[in-house]
C-alpha cells in the first residue's frame, strides 16, 4: 500500500522547501496512479492561493502542449539585433511555469505525467454512476464502469473533445461560435455535435447511439463520409467499424428516459450476451456452460441495482439455476 501522503508536504515541494525524505515520500506516494488526481488538483489550490503567479492559462497549455508533442527548445528571449522583447518575456515566464510543473513532476522516480498533465479523467466503479458540469456547461452523467477523458484546461477554448470508454449520456450545450462537441470511442468512431442530447454505449464489443434531441454525426474509420442521426434514432458501430442506424422501437419510444437512468433494455437478446452487459456495469463473472440456455432469449426493460435482481428474473423466465463458486456466477438449465 502507497503511503498517506499530507497536502502541506506536497505544497511545501511546489514552493522548492522539500528535503530529501520529503521529496522520497512524493515519489512512492506518486508510483499509485490514482494519487496523480489528486496532485494535479493541488497544483491548481496551490496556484490559485498565490495570484502573483497566476498564468495565461491559454497561452501556456498552448505553449506546453506544442513543446511536449515536438521536442522543440524554447524560444530564444533576444531577437537578433532588438534586444530583449519584453512582450515575449511575459509570455515565456507564464508559458514555461506549467511546463516546469511537469518537467519538476516527471523527474520524480520516472513518473510519466505527460497523459495526466493534459487530460483529466472521471471515472466510475461498478454499480455507479457520477455526473459531470463540463466548463462550457454541458453536462454528462456517466454510467457505471465507465471512464470520460478531456482536456485539463482550456476546454473550450482548443476545442470541445472527450474521450468515452463506457456509457454516457450529453446534454451538450450549444455555443455562440458554433463549436463541435465530439465523442471519441474506444473503437475510434466520433459523434459530433453542436448542441444536442444523445446517448453512447462503447466497449469492447461494438459502439451504439441513441439520440434523443438535435443532430449528430456519426463516424468510423471505416467509412469515407460521416452519417447524420435524427431523434428518435439509434446506430451501432460493429467490430468491422460499419455503421448502422434504425428508428428506435415502439417500446424505446415510449420510455424515453430509460437510457438516462441506464434500464437495461434486452430485445431479444442471446443470454450469453446479455450476461455479458452485467458482467461490465455490476463487475461478476458469468459462466454459462450449456450452450442451448446460452442462446436462449430476453426480452424487456429491467432496472437493478444488482446483478442478483436481474439474475432473479432471468432464472423465472428461462427456468435455470444460479449458483455461486469460487466467486463465479453459473447458469444451469433446470433438469
Amino acid at each position: 500500500m502507497k503511503p498517506q501522503l499530507a497536502k502541506e508536504i506536497v505544497f511545501i515541494y511546489f514552493a522548492g522547501n522539500a528535503t530529501v525524505l520529503q521529496k522520497k515520500l512524493i515519489e512512492e506516494w506518486l508510483e499509485d496512479p490514482d494519487n496523480a488526481e489528486t496532485y494535479f488538483e493541488w497544483i491548481q489550490e496551490w496556484e490559485m492561493s498565490r495570484p502573483q503567479f497566476l498564468p495565461d492559462v491559454g497561452g501556456a497549455f498552448e505553449n506546453m502542449k506544442r513543446r511536449i508533442d515536438s521536442g522543440d527548445q524554447p524560444e530564444p528571449l533576444y531577437e537578433p539585433g532588438t534586444g530583449v522583447s519584453t512582450g515575449y518575456r511575459k509570455r515565456f515566464m507564464n508559458g514555461w511555469r506549467w511546463a516546469a510543473v511537469f518537467l519538476i513532476s516527471a523527474g520524480l522516480g520516472g513518473y510519466v505525467f505527460r497523459d495526466g498533465l493534459l487530460y483529466q479523467r472521471y471515472r466510475t466503479g461498478y454499480s455507479q454512476t457520477r455526473t459531470l458540469l463540463l466548463t462550457d456547461s454541458s453536462t454528462v452523467v456517466l454510467n457505471p464502469n465507465s471512464e470520460l477523458k478531456l482536456l485539463r484546461w482550456a476546454f473550450g477554448i482548443f476545442g470541445r473533445e472527450v474521450f468515452l470508454d463506457g456509457e454516457a449520456a450529453f446534454v451538450v450545450r450549444h455555443k455562440v461560435d458554433h463549436q463541435s462537441f465530439i465523442v471519441n470511442t474506444t473503437d475510434n468512431g466520433k459523434v459530433t455535435v453542436l448542441g444536442t442530447e444523445f446517448f453512447v454505449y462503447t466497449r469492447k464489443k461494438d459502439t451504439r447511439v441513441v439520440l434523443n434531441k438535435g443532430k449528430v454525426q456519426i463516424s468510423s474509420q471505416h467509412i469515407r463520409k460521416p452519417l447524420d442521426m435524427k431523434p428518435g434514432e439509434k446506430a451501432s458501430i460493429n467490430a468491422e467499424g460499419m455503421i448502422e442506424i434504425k428508428p428506435l422501437s415502439k417500446v424505446e419510444l415510449s420510455d424515453p428516459a430509460a437510457w438516462k437512468q441506464h434500464l437495461f433494455r434486452f430485445d431479444q437478446t442471446a443470454l450469453i450476451d446479455a450476461a455479458e452487459q452485467l458482467n461490465e456495469v455490476f463487475g461478476v463473472e458469468i459462466v454459462v456452460e450449456d450452450p442451448v440456455l446460452s442462446a436462449k432469449e430476453v426480452t424487456g426493460t429491467f432496472k437493478a441495482r444488482e446483478a442478483d435482481e436481474l439474475l432473479t428474473v432471468f432464472a423465472e423466465m428461462l427456468d435455470m439455476t444460479v449458483q455461486i463458486r469460487q466467486d463465479k456466477v453459473y447458469l444451469t438449465p433446470n433438469p
